[in-house]
């Protein structure tokens, strides 16, 4: 009976440690680079994605967020671009008003990303 209790309490033990883990954003992606607006007018806003994910809190895309609107009366888009486990980069695509769920990238809550060097550059 002792066993089973163990065993238990172990396993409980466990999952109680693991949900701050995964909260703090061990995902597979390491965020390079951050940009809002749309192909025409864009501005960088990796380090403010980095002070709102500091924060963690629900983020929602939107120009009050991000402090900028570059192209009123158009609708924007955030693209987040992060290189994976494999070395290649890809783009995560959120579009305004949307929320965004940084538990997919590594280092979220920390704000412990790549540096923005390693970014190819491109909207």
């Amino acid at each position: 009976m002792f066993k089973l209790r163990f065993t238990v309490f172990l396993v409980l033990a466990l999952s109680l440690l693991a949900i701050p883990l995964a909260a703090q954003g061990h995902g597979q992606y390491v965020i390079l680079s951050a940009q809002y607006g749309h192909d025409r007018k864009h501005v960088d806003v990796t380090d403010r994605l980095r002070e709102l994910a500091r924060a963690d809190r629900p983020l929602r895309v939107s120009n009050a967020d991000f402090g900028v609107d570059p192209d009123p009366g158009v609708r924007k888009t955030l693209r987040i671009y992060a290189r994976g486990p494999n070395g290649q980069e890809r783009m995560f695509e959120y579009r305004e008003g949307s929320v965004i769920d940084g538990g997919q990238f590594r280092g979220w809550r920390g704000g412990d990303w790549g540096r923005r060097e390693e970014w190819s550059g491109r909207w």
